[in-house]
């Protein structure tokens, strides 16, 4: 199964699972025959789809490994567990407040494209205060992951 399917067989339990209990919830037709239209046109669609990947004669999953790309896991590694410690696999970034910043300077910009001039430069101003400070904390990390990486050491380690 692709990832394609999996996705489209989840919005279709969505859909009609959520037009079940819209159902039972409200008795009202519109609504269950829109939420009944989304999980069987998708639905559809994922059988189509489903079909043609079997008459194309494609390598089969194990059922596990359907499961898995159903419930929208990742495969599971056919080498087994890894040690991913000597792999340079992703780097994190380290928690910070001003990507929630950035987001509120934002809203309340746009709120002040309706509400007025005074929210609009408020807004303004909150948002460069926090694009300020998020530019300054990502400098800040990579300065100090290259010093840690040319040391050989872990800064983070050092300084906690």
């Amino acid at each position: 199964m692709s990832d394609e399917v999996a996705f489209m067989l989840r919005i279709a339990v969505f859909g009609l699972v959520a037009a079940i209990v819209y159902w039972f919830v409200s008795y009202e037709a519109f609504g269950t025959v829109a939420l009944l239209l989304l999980g069987g046109g998708t639905g559809f669609a994922a059988a189509y789809m489903l079909l043609q990947h079997r008459r194309e004669q494609g390598p089969r999953e194990q059922l596990g490994d359907t499961m898995r790309r159903f419930a929208g896991l990742p495969r599971r590694d056919p080498r087994g567990p890894d040690d991913y410690s000597a792999e340079n696999v992703a780097v994190l970034p380290l928690p910070s407040i001003w990507p929630l910043t950035m987001a509120l300077g934002v809203a309340m910009l746009t709120t002040g494209l309706i509400y007025g001039l005074w929210l609009l430069v408020m807004g303004l101003a909150v948002s460069g205060v926090s694009a300020a400070g998020w530019l300054a904390a990502i400098n800040r990390e990579n300065r100090y992951g290259r010093l840690e990486h040319a040391a050989g050491t872990d800064l983070h380690e050092a300084y906690h």
